[in-house]
């Protein structure tokens, strides 16, 4: 989600708030009962309609699909602040799962109040085009790394990913501001969490992560990168030698 500088003066209280809802609709947020979702608890899912769209108060939501073989793939995460469900509108019915991955607080938002509302703010409206635009980018991204990348290259990709957006400096470490399982990060790259457990090893081995289940996910994000330009560049070398 893209967000823009505000007046704390005027918006003391929207800490992470988008720039899609400033003005009226963020005062009225603000102000609206908000609807407390238990941790492990579904929001939506598939084939539910379709109404309306959630602005995350606080807490940290999952939007998770399921595979043929019935495994979950998350699609995409969000965190306080930030809107989820809009991209729905045009089909009227949910095509995914949403997830609460901690206690959280959502309010639910009209999709006709939501389409007045960037009617008639037109920074909103573009701003929530360039969202829309980002999601399918990343879409698309995660598309290119499911299919074309091995699962050592997408998970590395993916915790690179964590870290730009939930990570937050610990001396030489980047620490992730969420906690993340196993489980997560399996569904993120498409594999079985066993795997993922081996390969979280390997990385560790290797001083580029450091995990532990109390203390959460610390990365060295420079040394992430180094390592998957080195992996890129052995499979171009493969490539080129005719393997």
């Amino acid at each position: 989600m893209i967000h823009t500088a505000m007046n704390m003066a005027d918006h003391r209280h929207c800490i992470a708030l988008s720039g899609c809802f400033r003005g009226k609709l963020c005062e009225q947020l603000m102000n609206r009962p908000g609807q407390s979702v238990a941790k492990g608890a579904r929001i939506y899912g598939p084939g539910d309609s379709a109404q309306s769209v959630f602005y995350l108060r606080q807490g940290f939501v999952k939007l998770t699909s399921l595979t043929d073989d019935g495994r979950e793939l998350i699609l995409r995460l969000h965190q306080a602040g930030e809107v989820f469900g809009e991209l729905c509108h045009c089909t009227g019915e949910r095509r995914e799962q949403a997830i609460a991955m901690e206690d959280s607080e959502i309010v639910e938002l009209s999709f006709d109040e939501f389409i007045a509302h960037l009617q008639s703010n037109r920074p909103a409206f573009l701003l929530f085009l360039a969202n829309v635009a980002q999601q399918l980018s990343a879409a698309y991204d995660q598309i290119q790394t499911l299919s074309f990348s091995s699962t050592m290259e997408r998970l590395v990709r993916t915790l690179g990913r964590l870290a730009d957006e939930f990570g937050e400096p610990d001396g030489d470490w980047v620490r992730l501001t969420h906690y993340f399982r196993q489980d997560d990060l399996a569904q993120m790259i498409g594999a079985r969490r066993e795997v993922v457990s081996t390969l979280l090893n390997q990385l560790r081995e290797q001083g580029l992560i450091n995990y532990a289940r109390k203390d959460g996910l610390l990365l060295r994000r420079a040394g992430l990168d180094q390592f998957l330009g080195s992996a890129e560049k052995s499979s171009a070398g493969l490539k080129h030698s005719g393997f």
